[in-house]
């Protein structure tokens, strides 16, 4: 087990890299970036205290993501052996790994029920609905644009109901239908922000949550950056206005959650 530092924009590890060791960041901040048809994205920033690169080893695959020093940073640098030593001793974050596999093994069967579940075309808002009628089917919560680009296509307010209700981008040419059928669906252009599953709001035990669907570029739910480059896939919404970015930092889709 070593400590590094890494000075303000060096890269801890480079999309594609292999994933040969996990970081515990001490100290400083880590923007996590994508690369977007020769672009760098920002999808978010991870904090002192986080695991970064952890899911790689876990799955044994690539980096799907750079992780670069936002600041001065020092980070505690494990191999994959040393690693899962340590979670061992820390039921936390053993508890949190299981959390997030297990929901993506979750997302799998959704997606099998869903398929069987939804039939025909997905639900369309109506561009003559009355805003007082949505709000009436609202009965918990609704979503809504929260930037005037984004209003040019959703223009009005979409109520939520208890069944799981996903956010995606309509498939352009030689693409095939997600796995999901998209209950709004938006268009994008190239360099696509939006995936066609990016997001999905979900209901349980009362509560609203926000589950990125492993969406390239992620998504960000009240300033949290969450999907496959982050430690979580969900964070919860909280009571009144939410912001949900679907496409990283400076995404347009820029939603807006009210949760009653």
């Amino acid at each position: 087990m070593n400590r590094a530092r890494f000075a303000e924009g060096q890269d801890l590890f480079k999309e594609g890299d292999p994933a040969d060791s996990v970081f515990r960041l001490l100290s400083g901040a880590v923007d996590i970036l994508r690369d977007l048809d020769g672009d760098p994205i920002l999808l978010g920033t991870i904090g002192a205290g986080q695991f970064i690169g952890e899911m790689g080893v876990v799955e044994n695959r690539p980096r799907n993501a750079t992780a670069r020093a936002a600041s001065e940073v020092e980070v505690e640098i494990l191999t994959p052996n040393e690693f899962f030593d340590q979670i061992t001793g820390s039921p936390r974050v053993v508890r949190e790994l299981i959390q997030r596999l297990s929901r993506r093994l979750r997302e799998a069967d959704d997606r099998i029920v869903n398929d069987e579940r939804r039939s025909g075309e997905p639900r369309e808002t109506s561009k003559d609905a009355d805003s007082q009628t949505a709000l009436e089917l609202v009965k918990n919560a609704y979503l809504s644009a929260k930037n005037p680009w984004l209003r040019t296509q959703l223009h009005e307010l979409v109520g939520l109901g208890d069944l799981p209700f996903v956010v995606g981008r309509g498939p352009v040419a030689r693409e095939g239908l997600p796995p999901l059928q998209p209950d709004l669906k938006l268009d994008d252009t190239a360099p696509f922000r939006l995936s066609r599953n990016h997001f999905m709001i979900e209901k349980r035990d009362g509560n609203y949550y926000v589950r990125d669907l492993r969406s390239t570029l992620g998504t960000i739910v009240n300033g949290e950056p969450i999907g496959d480059h982050f430690r979580g896939d969900e964070a919860p919404l909280r009571a009144g206005e939410n912001e949900v970015i679907a496409g990283g930092v400076n995404s347009p889709f820029v939603f807006s959650v009210s949760v009653a």
